[in-house]
């Protein structure tokens, strides 16, 4: 029996321990500033204050947030609650902000949406969070006081969540409505919804090119002119992969719709898909930061493309190894005097040496087109000036560019060695005259 009350006694101490233990070892892990950067933004949390007894805790922190020109400081207030396999962290904007830091937008937003969250910190490391906000209604009122029209959003209720650790960022937020006023126009969507999950890339950040899966949707979008709609989608997705190592990059994008309306054509089943394989990161990386340096630069547009096309050619010289590859396609309507069907198969064939002295042989290409032609007469009504539209059709069928079968216009362009065919044509002196057009004099 005195065996039991022993045993016993030590098993409540370490449960009253237990927690002590715990509130040490969170306040550990909050007091560590944590930097990051994710795209072009980077962050930087740190602790301005914490408050420990043996239960619970408080603590600021301030939330350092720069790029695209921004620079401002977020002070949040966390209330934490010690439990046995962890800690319960309610967070709020703390009161006081340092409001010259916010530009005004922000601070009129974060003042409306009293964004909230509630986390669990694990002993582990790591952090998961469920998101929430209330209805935001912001005016860009700079331009409205000068009686410009303003820009006007308007974000309904919204919740979500966020998961952190050094293996991943998970990121998702849902609200029934987001809609955009300019003047005359405006963007609804209803029923949106983001959601995303990056890894870090081979370099062990979340910086540029990382490994992601997103996806992101509404069921219905319309963008509107003087309250009439121009374009429209019902249950719209678009979901998005990207799968790396240090030497190769796999991206793959999908975009669907159940219905698109454009003024008088509407459409049913879009289905997009655009997968670029194998490609050679360091190139990509390199091409990516040239470019921007480049933004920076004060260039006329004839050497800015001069440079331009030089980086793309001494990329595919380092990419050409290693098989790179983009597939694509577009399907709409089921009918097929409505069906519009786009087939891509495009990659590079051959070694450097052959890419830098015949750059055009190194090209494997393979475009298909099918259009309906009772589609082809919808589009028709729409161009401003409908004969150019025929003229161009009566001149690709004479050519043997335009193939009419069972009521459906069709044409198939490959390149072969070097060679430009369509519809097995060879139509090589186009494609030379396309170049040297492109190059703008500089061959």
């Amino acid at each position: 029996m005195r065996k039991i009350l022993i045993l016993c006694l030590v098993l409540v101490s370490a449960a009253a321990a237990w927690p002590v233990y715990v509130g040490v070892q969170v306040e550990t892990a909050l007091r560590e500033a944590h930097t990051g950067q994710l795209g072009a933004f980077r962050f930087h949390h740190s602790v301005a204050d914490y408050d420990r007894d043996n239960y619970r805790a408080r603590a600021t922190t301030v939330l350092h947030v720069v790029g695209h020109g921004m620079d401002f400081e977020l002070h949040l207030d966390h209330r934490i609650r010690h439990r046995l396999l962890g800690a319960a962290v309610d967070t709020r904007l703390a009161a006081r902000q340092n409001a010259a830091d916010l530009p005004p937008q922000w601070r009129a937003a974060l003042a409306q949406a009293q964004p909230r969250a509630d986390s669990w910190l694990g002993l582990g490391g790591g952090v998961s969070s469920r998101l929430s906000t209330r209805p935001v209604q912001v005016a860009w009122t700079d331009a409205v006081a000068e009686n410009r029209g303003g820009i006007f959003l308007d974000v309904g209720a919204g919740q979500g969540g966020l998961a952190f650790s050094p293996e991943r960022l998970v990121l998702s937020f849902d609200t029934e409505t987001l809609r955009l006023d300019s003047g005359g126009a405006s963007l609804l969507l209803d029923e949106f919804h983001y959601g995303s999950l990056v890894h870090p890339g081979p370099e062990g950040l979340y910086g540029r090119l990382p490994d992601y899966d997103l996806g992101l949707g509404a069921g219905r979008l319309s963008l509107q002119q003087e309250g009439r709609e121009i374009f429209g989608a019902d249950s719209l997705q678009m979901s998005a992969w990207q799968n790396s190592t240090v030497r190769q990059l796999d991206s793959l994008l999908r975009l669907r719709a159940k219905e698109v309306r454009s003024a008088d054509v509407e459409l049913e089943g879009l289905d997009l898909h655009l997968n670029a394989l194998r490609l050679h990161r360091p190139t990509v990386m390199g091409f990516i930061e040239a470019r921007q340096g480049m933004a920076a630069m004060e260039l006329d547009p004839q050497a800015r493309a001069g440079l331009i096309l030089g980086m793309v050619l001494d990329g595919l010289q380092q990419m050409i190894a290693h098989d790179p590859r983009v597939q694509g396609g577009i399907s709409v309507n089921s009918d097929p005097a409505k069906r519009l069907r786009v087939h891509l198969d495009l990659g590079l064939r051959g070694d450097a040496a052959g890419i830098a002295a015949r750059p055009l042989e190194a090209l494997d290409l393979n475009l298909g087109l099918e259009i309906g032609m009772e589609l082809f007469e919808e589009l028709e009504t729409l161009a401003g000036d409908p004969e150019v539209l025929r003229t161009w059709l009566e001149l690709g069928i004479g050519d043997g560019w335009i193939e009419i079968r069972d009521g459906q216009l069709s044409s198939r362009l490959r390149m072969d060695e070097g060679r430009l065919l369509i519809n097995d044509s060879d139509q090589t002196i186009l494609l030379l005259a396309l170049v040297f057009a492109l190059g703008q004099g500089m061959f």
